[in-house]
């Protein structure tokens, strides 16, 4: 079992390379129990080492090297994967520049929970913690008795309860060979549940040249026609109109040859042509989004556009589509899971049956491929306008036997051996000769060439052919980049909005230098660094904007160059100060540093000089009124007490039995204010359980505290003195007691908790309250004087008895002293419980040495209270002491 998924994938996943047998076996089930306490959390150690696996592959002085894991493709460099598992462990692999799979395994990163506690309050009984009935751990949520929880694809856990765990792995039907009619390598599939694998034929209709086809099934065929046809359509719609046209016009007129022009697909309620136009006198790759021409990058309604190299790619991720298209070759690839026995058109039905690939849109099945194709005219095309007429002649040239082209050649030659296995080249062959005999331009047999190898490409087989045609079919590149015949279709760019591929496989195209990284997606440019450079060598994010130096500058994404223009003010506002000491002044904007505005501030010495006089027993004060510079003054009355001054209201320090404030008074006809004092009134009331108590050197005393008040839930109150108990009314379970420390007074409550007692058990005569009146209890009374059995092994002399029956009496028996007036002394009656009659058992006892022993013991038939004589306790410590008791 791999615990790690990325290992699971890529080391225990079946290699679709080899062929193996599996045997089913039933389904293993792991047990896992783990314990719990108070200070720790159960976890799963997983202990790995560092791996190194090598997968071989060709390599010859013109073919670089890669990695190769089932159908993925890495380049010398590449991470390959990086994931961390759930248990904190990190593990990821490289592909290594000698193209071997190098995995390493990082650092775990574990936590120990913290423990908490619960405050205890003291109560006479206290509980302790019970486990959880469920299943409690760090790999996985809380689970319920019974609930299950999907660990992996592969995985899955069921509570039994009490922290145990059943782990149940999925067993997978053996994995059954293929054979594709198309002749490509079946492709190895997860199921739903991602867990097992099942091999699937590949759905891939291509196209080139004049144009040529090789149908889903592998049937290859030619149709020379100018017209808009359908190219991929669905029987029965399944995912909404999903849809391919291809669009053709005739790129020969003399021989009436026919090429690409555009691709068209249609999905939900969007509409996407990807073509080549004239732009700017040269012809370029154009991508449409409902008429409206876009970038690489662009993404709406699940439709995803990109291009590779010379190629425009359409991806719809939803229903697994990748339709590309170059201008001169085309291809359209359909997982089968999804479209397999449902698609018609000229890219036939991906049924991996070639016998019913022509099939007409009325679902009657011909022979005829090229006469299928004529049938699938798009209505009410403008476009079509036939085969031109060539120019009359009066005595037609015979045709000359064609010779098979030198470049076609290569197509069947030692160049694309590698290939040969894995595509099947007779369709690519027969399409070159074909272009090749009828049209005098060679770059049309260049493009069989191109489409067979960017096929291979595409399964991992790389082939370095341009270089084998003497400069026939170039592949120009822009002087900062260099030509890649195997590069691979992710390369790194600086762009955050990257779009992975999710194909496999390699691709030809124009790459950057070593040690330097693709702008974006849409550029040529390479860089040595995905960042701008200030002058002093601060680097700054791609779009990143700062200001500095009073200039705005930009981090410009295009081209990665810094841009700063001059920052702009905003135009200066017209400021009047016009108040008595306010004066002009120009001052930073905080929020904008290198802008200032005119701001207002005060300066008192501009103010004016002004003289205030006021009446005897009055104070001049400076007031500042709110959003004034210079002062005014009043006149405040009030009192002066000790060179102080009081506001009229205010209370002046005086003795401790007196208050005095300052308040007006009547004896002149102007305002004026004076000192008046009165005696202190002191309360003397307290409330219950406290006691006013005089304090040296103060008027009045405080109330305080001499007993504990405890104030029950009806709202009344109880005083309790230091040391006493008191229970409530009707609950004798609750005690309360009061105690004093530090002067303090507290109050301290006892609850009882009665044990369990069932009333069922207990004679209704029986029961009674405890002493304290809290608890109900059995009160049994004594039992009489009777036999009782039990069963007991005897030993004698290192023999043993099976277990036998024993009795022997219990009980209680009558007995008294009670003082007699006739006898003038003490009355004293005993009884004993004891057998009155017993008889003699027998039992054989097993030795340690394997014999046996005949033994006999006393069996009690019947008990009974006997009379015996009453010994006064004093006299019965003597004959204790002397030996005779």
């Amino acid at each position: 079992m791999c615990l790690n998924y990325r290992i699971r994938v890529l080391c225990c996943r079946p290699n679709p390379d080899c062929v193996q047998t599996i045997t089913p076996t039933t389904s293993p089930t792991t047990t896992i129990s783990t314990g719990t306490s108070s200070s720790t959390t159960p976890t799963l150690s997983v202990t790995s080492s560092t791996m190194s696996t090598i997968f071989s592959t060709s390599t010859s002085i013109s073919t670089p090297c890669f990695c190769k894991i089932g159908n993925n493709i890495y380049s010398p460099g590449e991470l390959i994967y990086s994931t961390m598992d759930s248990d904190g462990c990190r593990f990821y692999a490289r592909c290594s520049e000698t193209c071997t799979i190098e995995r390493y395994t990082g650092d775990c990163n574990f936590t120990t929970p913290v423990t908490t506690t619960s405050p205890q309050t003291p109560t006479i009984i206290t509980s302790r913690p019970t486990l959880p009935p469920g299943c409690v751990s760090s790999t996985h949520p809380p689970l319920q008795p019974g609930q299950k929880f999907k660990l992996s694809n592969c995985t899955e856990l069921i509570c039994e309860g009490n922290n145990k765990v059943v782990v149940n792995q999925t067993v997978c039907p053996p994995v059954k060979e293929i054979t594709c009619a198309n002749k490509y390598p079946a492709i190895l599939v997860p199921d739903e549940n991602g867990c097992c694998y099942h091999y699937e034929c590949q759905c891939v209709c291509s196209g080139w040249g004049d144009p040529h086809y090789i149908t889903f099934d592998g049937t290859y065929y030619t149709f020379l026609e100018n017209c808009t046809y359908v190219l991929v359509k669905q029987i029965v719609p399944k995912f909404d109109n999903f849809r391919v046209h291809i669009e053709n016009y005739y790129c020969d007129s003399k021989d009436g040859l026919s090429c690409p022009k555009s691709i068209i697909i249609f999905y939900k309620s969007a509409t996407v042509k990807l073509t080549r136009e004239l732009l700017n006198g040269m012809m370029t790759n154009v991508m449409y989004f409902n008429n409206k021409i876009v970038q690489p990058g662009f993404h709406k309604d699940g439709i995803y556009f990109s291009t590779l190299g010379i190629n425009m790619i359409v991806e719809i991720p939803e229903i697994g589509a990748t339709i590309t298209f170059s201008g001169l070759i085309f291809s359209v690839k359909l997982p089968y899971s999804k479209f397999g026995n449902n698609t018609e058109g000229q890219c036939g039905t991906c049924t991996n049956n070639k016998r019913d690939e022509c099939r007409l849109p009325s679902g009657k099945i011909i022979s005829s491929c090229p006469q299928m194709a004529h049938h699938w005219l798009v209505g009410n095309d403008t476009s079509c306008s036939g085969v031109p007429t060539p120019p009359i002649v009066t005595t037609p040239p015979a045709r000359p036997q064609c010779h098979v082209p030198e470049l076609c050649k290569l197509i069947i030659s030692k160049v694309f051996a590698e290939c040969h296995d894995v595509i099947p080249p007779e369709p690519f062959y027969k399409g070159c000769v074909f272009d090749g005999c009828r049209i005098t331009d060679e770059s049309m047999q260049c493009s069989s060439l191109e489409i067979y190898a960017t096929e291979c490409a595409a399964r991992g087989v790389c082939i370095d052919w341009r270089g084998k045609t003497n400069n026939t079919c170039p592949y120009n590149c822009p002087a900062n980049m260099v030509y890649k015949p195997c590069g691979s279709i992710n390369p790194a760019t600086c762009s955050q909005s990257f779009v992975d591929h999710p194909g496999y496989g390699v691709t030809e195209g124009c790459f950057c230098p070593e040690g330097e990284t693709l702008l974006s997606e849409d550029s040529n440019t390479c860089v040595s660094e995905c960042s701008c450079r200030e002058p002093n060598g601060i680097p700054r994010w791609p779009g990143e904007k700062w200001t500095k130096n009073c200039q705005e500058c930009v981090c410009d994404r295009s081209t990665l160059r810094v841009h700063c223009t001059k920052h702009e003010c905003p135009l200066p506002q017209q400021v009047s100060c016009s108040e008595p000491g306010y004066m002009p002044v120009q001052t930073q904007i905080p929020e904008d540093p290198c802008c200032t505005r005119t701001e207002c501030y005060c300066n008192t010495s501009l103010c004016p000089e002004v003289t205030h006089q006021c009446f005897e027993g009055q104070e001049v004060i400076t007031v500042i009124q709110p959003g004034k510079c210079c002062p005014t003054f009043e006149c405040r009355h009030g009192c002066v007490v000790n060179e102080t001054y009081y506001a009229p209201g205010t209370v002046i320090p005086s003795g401790p039995c007196e208050s005095c404030t300052c308040s007006r008074s009547s004896y002149s006809g102007r305002q004026k204010f004076a000192v008046k004092c009165q005696p202190v009134t002191c309360d003397t009331y307290c409330p219950v359980g406290y006691k006013y108590t005089e304090e040296p050197g103060k008027c009045c005393g405080t109330c305080k505290a001499e007993a504990c008040i405890v104030v029950m839930e009806d709202g009344t109150t109880h005083v309790l003195k230091v040391g006493k108990f008191w229970s409530p009314p009707g609950n004798n379970c609750t005690t309360y007691t009061c105690e004093k420390y530090n002067g303090q007074f507290m109050t301290v409550i006892s609850k009882k908790s009665c044990p369990a007692f069932n009333p069922d058990l207990c004679e209704p005569d029986n029961i009674q309250l405890s002493d304290d009146g809290c608890c109900r209890v059995c009160s049994i009374p004594p039992s009489g004087c009777k036999k009782h059995n039990t069963s007991t092994v005897i030993k004698y002399q290192g023999c043993v008895s099976a277990p036998v029956e024993m009795t022997y009496c219990e009980g209680s028996c009558d007995a008294y002293s009670k003082y007699s007036q006739e006898a003038n002394m003490m009355e004293h009656k005993c009884s004993c419980c004891q057998e009155i009659q017993t008889s003699i058992r027998k039992v054989t006892l097993t030795c340690s040495d394997g014999t046996y022993l005949d033994h006999s013991y006393t069996y009690v038939d019947q008990c009974s209270c006997v009379g015996a004589e009453c010994v006064p306790q004093d006299i019965a410590n003597q004959q204790q002491q002397t030996g005779k008791i």
